[in-house]
């Protein structure tokens, strides 16, 4: 098999994936993370479809489930505190037949890193200095002057990927910012919801919702805060990012400003802008190739990002495998077959922003009124479509 040595930078939810597979192949992955360790913060998400397929294959499914919380109310009020919806997406879950799951990110990373934990070389406090490549391969040096040479070079490091800002043009990468910033801590402010509850506080352009961490004890919980912003905001330390959330959200009532009070004595919290990555022209330069949001980053809002990350992973793992290591081969299938589905939930996750977060108060009002109908078992397979709820490896046979 040929080059059998390859270097994935980022420890994350799609690098650990990649690392597994090539692994569990014959090759030979070394992980490289600039974080001191397993990364901490986050926010909850929804884990379906493809995604599920991969943790299977990795025979992870009971770990998941595990860390489900089976959230499947979710109760709305307005910043006053006032009722204005509930949602029971049951009937979704039903159709999902145990393969929906919700957990923080951060979770899954851990069940992804135990899984590969002392079997693969995985170097924290190390990052990417300067890519050169070659005729032998790649050769990488590193932020502490280090220098050692691969074979190929795999960027799997996030929306601000260090390995795409080295190896691609800029004028060929977009991130584009969709008018949203996200926030997301954990905290022990009590709550009155029972342990498969979501709380959700909104009015136009400002939602908060709330889970339940500890299901015993009901006393850990995971807050997300969205609110619109028109530009980009300035880089801002952590105090200004909380002193920027109790602004935006200074009319909500308790439990928010509890919250954000938990926030302010935190080290730290997870606050990134909501935005998508679209490269113009191909996911690979020579031996390099991007996965993940490094390359294709959907957004929170389309529910899929954990999803897709573990699909791209599983993708190229088997292209390189199907190909003993042809590149060249592996990257340009690994892009074909992904790339229209990666295309499609970026669309839909710019059509659905509307509905995730209304802008006015009528259409508040229009979502609060369809919502619970719409998530009603004979309307579920209608939201699935809209959702791009599939599981890719069925559609497309693999």
């Amino acid at each position: 098999m040929k080059n059998k040595k390859i270097l994935i930078s980022g420890a994350g939810i799609a690098g650990l994936t990649l690392a597994y597979f090539l692994q569990e192949n014959g090759f030979k992955p070394t992980v490289v993370e600039k974080a001191s360790g397993l990364r901490d913060g986050g926010y909850m998400i929804d884990f379906f479809s493809s995604g599920v397929h991969v943790i299977e294959q990795m025979g992870l499914l009971d770990a998941l489930k595990e860390k489900d919380h089976g959230s499947s109310i979710v109760k709305q009020y307005t910043d006053k505190g006032k009722k204005s919806m509930t949602l029971d997406i049951s009937a979704f879950r039903d159709s999902q037949k145990g393969k929906l799951f919700n957990f923080l990110r951060t979770d899954l990373v851990d069940v992804l890193y135990q899984k590969v934990k002392g079997v693969i070389d995985l170097r924290y406090k190390t990052s990417i200095h300067e890519v050169e490549e070659n005729t032998d391969g790649i050769g990488v040096t590193f932020d502490g002057g280090k220098k050692e040479q691969f074979d190929l070079l795999i960027g799997a490091d996030g929306i601000h990927s260090n390995v795409r800002n080295l190896v691609f043009d800029a004028k060929n990468v977009e991130q584009l910012f969709l008018g949203y910033y996200v926030a997301a801590l954990e905290h022990n402010v009590p709550l009155e919801i029972k342990k498969e509850e979501v709380l959700a506080m909104m009015v136009p352009n400002l939602q908060v919702m709330t889970y339940t961490i500890d299901e015993a004890t009901l006393e850990q919980n995971s807050s997300v805060f969205v609110f619109k912003k028109e530009e980009r905001l300035p880089r801002m330390n952590h105090q200004e990012q909380v002193q920027l959330l109790q602004n935006e959200f200074k009319t909500f009532s308790h439990p928010v400003p509890e919250i954000l009070e938990t926030a302010a004595k935190l080290d730290k919290i997870y606050f990134d802008e909501v935005a998508q990555i679209r490269i113009n022209g191909s996911w690979a330069k020579g031996r390099t190739v991007l996965i993940g949001d490094a390359a294709y980053c959907v957004t929170l809002l389309s529910g899929q990002g954990a999803s897709m990350a573990m699909t791209g992973a599983y993708l190229l793992a088997q292209k390189l495998v199907e190909s003993n290591g042809a590149y060249k081969v592996a990257y340009q299938k690994f892009e074909e077959e992904l790339r229209p589905l990666i295309h499609s939930l970026q669309k839909k996750a710019v059509k659905n922003i509307g509905s995730y977060l209304p802008s006015s108060k009528f259409s508040m009002w229009i979502r609060n009124l369809l919502a619970p109908m719409l998530f009603k078992k004979p309307f579920v397979p209608l939201v699935t479509k809209q959702l791009g709820a599939v599981n890719f490896f069925e559609e497309t046979k693999i």
